[in-house]
């Protein structure tokens, strides 16, 4: 009977054991909290990347940087802009007048460092009675004078013979000053446009029919090819560079004539 007891008293035990406690405390969950820092990897990442280098074309290559430096050594030196002779520009005003040109003096046009500029400017805008220069050119009186001389001693009269009973009314202007390279090059020697010495000539205009555009008439048989051929030829009787169209690459549909002064009086005409 003992031994009985003692079991039931022992069973007893084992399953109060095994029940919680009434008032254990249960863990809260803990409360919310705001997301104040950003995602630690990915920003992490960010933050530590290097700063991304330059294109590689917004940087010059030490080959371009050296070629440049080169160029520019090559450059041949730039004449600055050369004063008038008092004496030489009062007669070459004075002529121009009696040819019957009309002009404007202008203000010396100043590019000392470029090379450019005419200290003694012209705006031509009649170059003799009855041809107008079109539009307005700035020139030196010098190369003004030029252009005077040829109007009237070999284009009107070879326009009386080849083309009777037409006149000239009007020179084509294409280029006078203008500050730039020879043949608007990147590089080389100044254009004798930059110092007011040159006169380009498009087109001749006549009182009837159409203008004479000037280009390559090497091989044109007709009377049109032969006075643009005599005018274009004897133009070097006045100028002392006279590049005909057609006679390079860069002179192809138009005629230029500059006053270039060279040593021993020597002419470049073509």
């Amino acid at each position: 009977m003992l031994h009985r007891l003692m079991i039931v008293a022992a069973s007893a035990l084992l399953i109060a054991a095994s029940q919680p406690p009434q008032d254990v405390p249960v863990p809260q969950p803990k409360p919310e909290q705001e997301d104040v820092t950003p995602a630690p990897a990915e920003t992490k990442k960010d933050e530590q990347q290097p700063a991304q280098p330059p294109a590689e074309s917004a940087v010059p290559k030490p080959e371009e940087t050296k070629k440049e430096e080169e160029k520019k050594s090559e450059e041949p030196p730039r004449d600055p802009v050369k004063a008038e002779n008092p004496e030489e520009l009062k007669a070459c005003l004075t002529e121009l007048k009696e040819l019957g040109a009309e002009f404007k003096e202008l203000p010396p046009i100043k590019g000392e460092e470029d090379g450019c500029g005419i200290a003694s400017p012209l705006e031509l805008s009649t170059v003799i009675p009855g041809i107008t220069l079109e539009p307005e050119g700035t020139m030196r009186c010098e190369a003004a004078l030029a252009l005077s001389r040829w109007a009237k001693n070999v284009v009107v009269p070879t326009a009386k013979i080849a083309l009777p009973g037409k006149n000239v009314t009007a020179f084509g202007n294409a280029s006078t000053y203008i500050c730039r390279n020879r043949n608007s090059a990147e590089t080389g020697k100044m254009s004798e446009h930059a110092k007011g010495n040159a006169v380009d000539i498009a087109t001749l205009t006549f009182d009837k029919g159409e203008p004479l555009v000037m280009k390559s008439r090497g091989e044109d048989g007709t009377m049109e090819g032969a006075f643009q051929r005599t005018v274009t030829t004897a133009a070097c009787l006045f100028f002392r560079t006279v590049l005909s169209p057609g006679s390079d690459a860069t002179h192809q549909d138009h005629l230029h004539m500059d006053v270039l002064e060279r040593k021993g009086g020597y002419l470049y005409c073509r």
